[in-house]
């Protein structure tokens, strides 16, 4: 029995060692919806989801799902590269603003109406918000002065949703930096 307490004891201190708890951490995913897609692209269909799964997740393509609603827990998927929310009733996408590896984003006819959490999201190269409720699209601006959108990048918006700042300043700036914005229907 010694030896038992012993070797779980060591267990425990190599992996205390390596960082293992902090990907042993559970992750909670409140949208049901969210965590059958997450799972579902791991092929994990039972047990927790921990940080070390989602960590795990390079891309998500969560297309027609069509009920989610919560991104919370997605925050943990740092290591994420493409990620495909069109055509669920998300409005705040504030969990993604830690998804720094992100390259392509898709909200497209989603409830989206502020693109903030975007603006930090530097290795974004594309992005789809066509048919949100985004007015203003200074975040994307933000993210080009800081390194991000560029040369051969590209952004499509619903540009008649757009507030005028967005359409007179904000658009001929993207492409002054060699976005290319495309203008989706409304």
């Amino acid at each position: 029995m010694k030896r038992i307490g012993t070797a779980i004891a060591l267990l425990v201190a190599m992996a205390i060692g390596t960082g293992c708890p902090l990907n042993l951490a559970i992750v909670s995913i409140p949208d049901p919806v969210l965590e059958a897609a997450i799972r579902e692209e791991l092929g994990l269909p039972l047990g927790f989801l921990t940080r070390g799964d989602l960590l795990r997740l390079r891309q998500l393509d969560a297309h027609g799902k069509a009920g989610i609603s919560d991104l919370t827990g997605l925050e943990n998927a740092t290591n994420l590269t493409f990620l495909d929310l069109s055509g669920n009733p998300i409005s705040d996408i504030t969990p993604i603003a830690s998804l720094i590896n992100l390259l392509n984003l898709n909200i497209d006819g989603t409830d989206v109406f502020e693109l903030s959490p975007l603006a930090g999201l530097t290795n974004l190269d594309s992005l789809s918000a066509c048919g949100t409720l985004a007015t203003d699209i200074q975040p994307l601006v933000t993210n080009s002065v800081n390194g991000g959108l560029g040369t051969g990048d590209f952004v499509n918006l619903s540009c008649s949703s757009l507030s005028d700042q967005a359409n007179d300043f904000d658009i001929p700036f993207l492409q002054s930096a060699g976005v290319n914005v495309v203008c989706c229907g409304s």
